[in-house]
C-alpha cells in the first residue's frame, strides 16, 4: 500500500515537472493528456488486480466444487451400472439373486435358494472383478 501511494505521488510530481518546463502548445497538451491516463491507470490497476485476484480464486473454487460434483456422479453411475451387471452375470449363471448393496467397502449380496460353498465362490469371483479391493458378504433368505 505504501508503495502504491509513492508511485501516485512520484508520477504526480513528474507531471507537474514536465507541465512548469514544457512551453505553451500541442506538445504541452499532449503531454498532459498522456500523463492524466497513466496517473488514473496506476491509481485503478491495485483495484482491478485486487477484484481480478478474487474473481480468479472464486471461479478456481466454483470450477473444482463442479468437477468434484461431477466425478461424484460419475462414480456413482458407474457403481450403479457394476450392481446390475452383476445381478446379470450372477443371474445368467443359475445364481437367484435377490439384491446386491453397496456401502463404504462392503458388496452384500442376498441370494435365495440353498446355500453352497460353490454358489459362494462364484458370487465373491464375480464381485471381485468389478470391486477388487471390497469385502464381500453374502447373506442367504
Amino acid at each position: 500500500m505504501g508503495q502504491w501511494v509513492v508511485t501516485v505521488a512520484g508520477i504526480a510530481i513528474l507531471s507537474v515537472l514536465c507541465d512548469i518546463i514544457l512551453p505553451e502548445g500541442q506538445t504541452r497538451k499532449y503531454v498532459k493528456t498522456v500523463f492524466g491516463i497513466v496517473v488514473t491507470l496506476v491509481i485503478v490497476l491495485p483495484l482491478v488486480n485486487f477484484a481480478g485476484d478474487n474473481f480468479i480464486f472464486e471461479s478456481a473454487i466454483k470450477e473444482s466444487t463442479l468437477q468434484e460434483q461431477y466425478l461424484n456422479n460419475v462414480d456413482d453411475r458407474q457403481k450403479k451400472n457394476s450392481v446390475q451387471e452383476i445381478t446379470l452375470i450372477l443371474s445368467a449363471n443359475g445364481v437367484n439373486v435377490r439384491d446386491v448393496s453397496l456401502t463404504d467397502d462392503n458388496v452384500t449380496v442376498t441370494l435365495s435358494g440353498q446355500p453352497s460353498v460353490e454358489t459362494e465362490k462364484r458370487v465373491c469371483a464375480v464381485v471381485e472383478v468389478f470391486f477388487p479391493n471390497f469385502h464381500v458378504q453374502t447373506v442367504w433368505v
